[in-house]
């Protein structure tokens, strides 16, 4: 799909500083703002917009690949709490928003688009992204290792 930003983004994701993993199905990417420590999206490879049209076993591989994500953001971060959004009505591609929460919010039980305002303050540079990504990969690669074993 032309217009899609997901499907632009995913054009050029081997020279994105962001990219953490690529899995089968999907690509982990940290959030361009880490208002949320380790907030990241999962991306999947081709432009289907709801979870319904897939069938059984690509949506079987697409929660592993979602939960060797979340824990790899929970290793690597340690949250309080996880949340986990697919909503696709602003961009009509599946993907997931994987948003550590924090028990120092002050807001913490409230849902994570509450400060979306403030999250442009919170953008990174290329080089942090870059480790950051490189943090959390070491943490899939150890789970998609333990996973083997």
């Amino acid at each position: 799909m032309r217009d899609c930003a997901i499907c632009h983004r995913l054009k050029h994701i081997a020279s994105d500083p962001a990219l953490v993993h690529e899995f089968a199905h999907s690509y982990l990417l940290l959030g361009n703002h880490q208002y949320y420590a380790g907030y990241c999206i999962l991306l999947y490879k081709k432009h289907v917009r709801e979870l319904h049209e897939l069938d059984a076993e690509t949506q079987a591989a697409l929660n592993r690949e979602l939960m060797i994500s979340t824990r790899a953001v929970v290793k690597a971060f340690e949250p309080w709490k996880m949340n986990h959004a697919c909503l696709g009505n602003r961009d009509q591609h599946i993907h997931w928003h994987i948003i550590p929460r924090y028990e120092s919010e002050a807001d913490r039980h409230y849902d994570p688009w509450k400060h979306a305002v403030e999250f442009d303050q919170w953008l990174v540079p290329d080089a942090q992204k870059t480790e950051l990504a490189a943090k959390l990969k070491q943490h899939i690669l150890q789970d998609i290792e333990r996973m083997k074993a």
